[in-house]
């Protein structure tokens, strides 16, 4: 996007009121980096809301804003002012997330990187679903994704095993996912898969190209 609409074409359904780690959702937003003048005032008429609604959805009590940071605003909205300047809506870099999806994919987040990986490692696990949601060979929704079928069962292992849906996601796992929605339409690496070389004995796996290694894990396309 030009720096006059500095708003990333990333969807996810969520409620006012909550912060970016609440596990609930009822209304859509993308997300602005703010620049220097920025106000919630300014912001609210901007986006067609009211400042108490922005630091509702943004969790915020204060009045400050930081240039530079990343905060929430009314989707709808935005994508409207973003059309009117650029003549296009960015479809094909835009994922639609539910509160059920964004919940699920916390706890793939979980179970696939658990307490030992890195915030990074947990953030690109769940770059790979949004990866895959916009790669032609992969379902087209979060859910799809993850409960892809295989020849040997399903895509991962947590869905495979019957464990996925009893994991308890944590807010840092919720904060990953939150994180790799505000990276996707940015995200040049493409990743697509993740392993462990330690483990993984697939040589299909092991020939794809590396994109980049965090923590115990290799990521590849």
């Amino acid at each position: 996007m030009k720096k006059t609409v500095a708003t990333l074409a990333v969807v996810c359904c969520m409620a006012f009121g909550l912060t970016s780690h609440s596990t609930e959702a009822a209304t859509s937003y993308t997300y602005y980096h703010v620049k220097k003048g920025d106000t919630f005032s300014k912001l609210a008429k901007t986006y067609k809301t009211t400042i108490s609604a922005l630091k509702s959805l943004n969790g915020r009590k204060s009045d400050a804003l930081y240039e530079g940071e990343t905060i929430k605003v009314p989707q709808l909205a935005a994508a409207s002012c973003a059309e009117s300047k650029t003549g296009s809506s960015s479809k094909n870099r835009t994922i639609l997330i539910s509160a059920e999806e964004r919940k699920l994919l916390a706890q793939l987040v979980q179970a696939e990187t658990g307490f030992s990986e890195p915030f990074a490692g947990k953030v690109e696990v769940a770059l790979v679903v949004f990866n895959r949601v916009k790669n032609p060979a992969f379902p087209k929704t979060v859910k799809g994704v993850i409960y892809q079928k295989t020849k040997s069962g399903y895509a991962f292992v947590p869905v495979r095993t019957g464990k996925l849906t009893h994991i308890q996601p944590t807010k840092e796992d919720y904060a990953a996912v939150d994180k790799a929605l505000s990276l996707f339409p940015n995200d040049h690496r493409g990743s697509l898969y993740f392993y462990n070389p330690k483990i993984t004995k697939d040589k299909w796996m092991l020939s794809r190209p590396v994109t980049i290694r965090i923590g115990h894990h290799v990521f590849a396309r």
